[in-house]
């Protein structure tokens, strides 16, 4: 199943055929509707589950959500180009960590985020809940991209270290911040929409709080190797592979 949502719809392919289901318009039960029954002819059984999750004030089942919507393929194409500008520079930034780091991954509210970990290297906060505790005995540096929320509606960067380092510190470039109320370093997207290089800046931003962990929570600053441009490191001149397949 591919979500085309740069072409407003859903392609189902399977051995014994293929469907497409369009988005553009119509509520979210009726696309429901229409994808169990789009599915439902290669064979595909429906979901066992109908029930929204992680959005607010929604209904509890698509099956439910009888508002008509129109999809904006424009706001999907410029949703995709933040997300893979700031994909490209999480993942440059990651790249030279020597230890634990999962792939830059999607979290809840269509965020990334790119984390670097210290397994079994800090003292969970008492009182919490179990899965909190669970986080805290690791110490990790965390550096992501958010469209922001009802409470916090500012697209960005975002940075986050545990245990919290003090705050009252060079975030690496112009426009970054500490946040106390919420734990959080922020970079508006404005900011560094302005710069002349994003990816570099969300490099350096990522590098910047990754020196406060090895300022504040004792991180070896050998964790980090030397940073090469590009996946491959080619000999072969530019000029003469244009040449070869000109």
């Amino acid at each position: 199943m591919h979500y085309n949502l740069l072409d407003g719809d859903v392609a189902i392919e399977a051995d014994n055929g293929s469907r497409t289901v369009p988005l553009p318009k119509g509520s979210g039960a009726t696309f429901y509707t229409s994808f169990c029954d789009a599915a439902d002819g290669p064979g595909i059984h429906p979901p066992r589950s109908s029930l929204i999750c992680e959005i607010p004030d929604a209904p509890p089942r698509f099956e439910d959500d009888r508002v008509e919507r129109v999809w904006d393929d424009h706001a999907a194409r410029l949703i995709w180009t933040a997300l893979d500008l700031a994909a490209d520079g999480l993942e440059a930034w990651q790249a030279p960590f020597l230890g634990y780091r999962p792939r830059v991954g999607v979290m809840w509210g269509v965020a990334l985020s790119a984390t670097r970990y210290r397994a079994g290297t800090a003292v969970p906060t008492p009182h919490q809940p179990p899965f909190l505790q669970n986080a805290q005995r690791d110490t990790y540096v965390s550096v992501g991209f958010s469209f922001g929320d009802a409470k916090a509606p500012d697209v960005g960067m975002y940075a986050y270290i545990w245990p919290p380092p003090d705050g009252d510190r060079s975030w690496g470039v112009e426009g970054a911040a500490w946040h106390p109320d919420a734990g959080l370093v922020r970079l508006p997207w404005a900011r560094l929409r302005e710069t002349a290089d994003p990816h570099q800046v969300i490099m350096a931003f990522g590098d910047a709080v990754h020196d406060a962990a090895v300022e504040t929570a004792g991180w070896p600053s050998e964790l980090v190797g030397p940073r090469v441009e590009g996946w491959y490191m080619s000999r072969t001149p530019p000029g003469s592979v244009q040449h070869q397949h000109g």
